[in-house]
Order: structure tokens, then sequence, then C-alpha cells
């Protein structure tokens, strides 16, 4: 087997601008069937798109960073405090947000907060915080499997564990809007399947625009209004549960995007796209307020979209900077003093 290697995120600065394309997906999408009504038919679940992005993103830099660090006692215990200070206070803050606004009463804010219940855009929070969990586990397993067995091994172990998931929880059974992990588990797999695919294949830097375009082109033929306008035919009949095909063309764009010297790499590592991504997190809490709020005085109007994806941008960028980053800067403060590396 070949050596085993990282890549530190210092040396992914497109990260943050993979995040950026993740969070405006899913404001486009959301802002197009919410002001403009006529869109719904056609493209009702492409938010969808992005939050799929969101999960294979989230799953593949985690790993990474635990194939640096190596999976022990204090790696744990850093892992489950920041993972925990990083989720729940921004989330126990937009949920009352929306409870305050009436969104919802006192006790679906309490289902929420819990994890009991999902609402609007808030779903796929708990669906991540519990992967999570899982997460430790499966990088135990893959260890193993990478360490005694090598890559092919792992990639015939990971698709077991996709079909079987696929078996026991078929995609065309999904509750809408489900919380509960085990429905998305595959997106997850894969990403964690390309961490350790990029530390035994990471290529030399070159313009990988081509491919680049064929997986985006592949994202868009999944849309069942783009392929059938395009195709004369409906590729994925259910968007919104075809979460397999669209972690699969993800992976495959991360793991060029890191490679690419060429136009992506400018794009998704310019300031723009990375400002964008560091404030994603906050901007997707919040951008429904926005969106409902002005979708309601403004319906059919496009010019109202946009304003609404803009305010909803700046409105990321403000509760990120007042509360996000101080958040994590305590975060960092506590893990710097409390939580030091064993000698």
């Amino acid at each position: 087997m070949g050596e085993m290697h990282t890549v530190h995120l210092k040396k992914f600065p497109a990260a943050d601008g993979v995040r950026g394309v993740a969070v405006l997906i899913v404001l486009m999408a959301h802002a197009l069937v919410m002001f403009i009504p006529a869109t719904r038919p056609y493209l009702s679940g492409t938010g969808k798109i992005g939050v799929w992005l969101f999960f294979v993103l989230s799953a593949f830099l985690l790993t990474n960073k635990f194939l640096k660090t190596g999976l022990n006692k204090h790696s744990l215990m850093e892992y489950v405090f920041g993972r925990t200070v990083r989720i729940l206070p921004l989330f126990l803050i937009a949920a009352s947000f929306y409870y305050s606004l009436g969104y919802y009463d006192f006790g679906t804010l309490l289902k929420v907060v819990s994890f009991q219940e999902g609402f609007a855009h808030l779903w796929t929070i708990p669906v991540e915080f519990k992967f999570y969990f899982l997460l430790p586990l499966l990088i135990l397993i893959f260890n193993k499997v990478i360490k005694h067995f090598g890559i092919t091994s792992l990639l015939i172990i990971t698709g077991v564990l996709i079909i079987s998931a696929r078996y026991f929880y078929p995609e065309i059974n999904i509750p809408g809007n489900s919380i509960e992990t085990r429905w998305y588990i595959s997106s997850f797999l894969v990403g964690i399947f390309t961490s350790y695919f990029l530390a035994r294949f990471n290529l030399t830097s070159r313009k990988l625009g081509i491919p680049i375009a064929f997986c985006i082109l592949g994202i868009l033929i999944a849309i069942p209004s783009f392929s059938n306008m395009t195709l004369n035919f409906v590729v994925l009949d259910n968007l919104p549960t075809s979460y397999m095909t669209l972690s699969l063309l993800w992976a495959v764009f991360i793991y060029l995007s890191i490679h690419d010297s060429g136009f992506t790499s400018k794009i998704l590592s310019s300031q723009i796209m990375r400002m964008i991504g560091s404030h994603s997190f906050s901007t997707y809490l919040f951008h429904w307020f926005i969106f409902s709020e002005l979708a309601k005085r403004y319906s059919d109007s496009f010019g109202w979209m946009f304003i609404s994806i803009i305010s909803s941008l700046i409105f990321g960028a403000i509760i990120s900077t007042l509360i996000e980053k101080r958040i994590e800067k305590l975060r960092h403060g506590i893990q710097n003093k409390i939580l030091i590396p064993p000698r």
C-alpha cells in the first residue's frame, strides 16, 4: 500500500469557496421557489443539491483532520468539544430567533432544539450533528481496513455500507426533510471515502476545467426540469431523495477542485467566495427569515428576489462577525487552555 498523507486545510483554500457554492445553491433555489411561485413545479427540491454538498464536504474535511491528528483521546476530546461549540450555540440562537418572531410555538421550539423535530431548513442541523458522533467509529473501522487490506478493500467496504444503508433505508421511503441521519448516511460515507482516497492518490496541481465542467453539467442534468428541457427526458424522477447520485458528483467535484490550478480554483479561492463560505453557517441559519418576510410582500419579483439574496449574505456576515466568530474565538481559547495536546 502506498504512503498515506493528508491535505492540510491551509493548502485547500478552496474549502471555504466550496462552502460558498453550497450556500449560494441553497439561497438561489429557495429564493426562486419562494419569490417566483411559478418555478415551484420545476425547481422543487433543488435546494437539497447544496445540502448534499454540505454533507459530503463536512465528512471529507472532518475525516481529513482525523487522518492528520490521529484517533486518540486528545483528538476525540477536541473534536467533540469543537463540534458541539461550533454548532449548538448558533443553532439555539437561530431556533430561538424564529420562535421569538412567531414562526412556531414554545412546544415546537423545545422539539426543534432537542432534535426531535425540524423546522423548514433547520432539519439539516440534527442530521449533521448526529453524524458527528458516528464519524469516529467509522474512521476507526476505515483505519483498520486500509491498514491491513488497502484502499481497494476500503472501497469495497464503503460500497457494502452504502448498499446496506440504501437497502434498509431506501430513498423512496425518506420522510420529507427527515432529521434522522440514517437516511443520509450514504452522503457522509462518500465524503469519508473521498478523504481516504485523496490521502492515497494526491495529484499534482493542474488545470482540470473540463472534468469539473462535466461534474457541474451532471449536477444540472440531475434537475428534472433541466434534463427534460435539454434531453427531452427526466434523468432523476425525485431530486429531493437522489442524494447518492449528487453526493458522488460532489465528491468528484471536491477532489478535482483540490488539484485544480485553473479557472475553478481561482473562483473558489477568490476573496468573495471564501468570505461567503466563511459566513455560510450563519447565512444558512438566518436566510429563511429574510426570504419568507420579503416574499410575503413582494411575490413574483425578480428584483426583490435578488435583493433578498444579497440581504441574506449581508445579514449572515453580520451575524457571523458579531456572534459566530466570537463563539469560535471563545472555543479556540478554551481548547488552547484546557485541551492541551499531550507532550
